[in-house]
């Protein structure tokens, strides 16, 4: 039975992939059809169409720290993983930072996790009124 731990080192190996700029071993940890919700839209791609992101984007991974990492197993063959990120990025030349609260579903197939979604949402400052 896999572990939170290896879900979590899941999620590790991919921000990894985007840090080492080797979108392949990105790709390899995706299915044929992955959604992603974050600030700029939502997404749906497949690992080629992710690759083509990857190397053509203008904004670079420069580091990463995650906390407050928790994972449920909603049935034997899917997990959802959810963390607080701190990324360092590189955007057109500019350094920035920002912190987000992500979620990735993992769906294991034929004995391979793979990351079927995932949600970015920055972080606000201040409390809601």
């Amino acid at each position: 039975m896999t572990t939170s731990a290896e879900i979590v080192q899941l999620e590790t190996d991919f921000w990894q992939s985007m840090l080492d700029q080797q979108p392949a071993k990105a790709a390899a940890m995706l299915p044929e059809r992955a959604a992603m919700v974050a600030m700029y839209g939502i997404h749906h791609f497949g690992p080629a169409e992710y690759m083509k992101m990857a190397e053509q984007g203008d904004a670079r991974i420069t580091g990463f720290s995650f906390s407050d990492a928790q994972v449920i197993f909603p049935a034997d063959n899917v997990a959802v993983a959810t963390y607080k990120v701190r990324q360092r990025f590189e955007m057109k030349g500019k350094q920035q930072e920002m912190t987000c609260f992500d979620s990735t579903t993992w769906v294991k197939r034929d004995g391979k996790w793979l990351a079927a979604a995932h949600t970015e949402t920055p972080e606000q400052q201040g409390q809601p009124a």
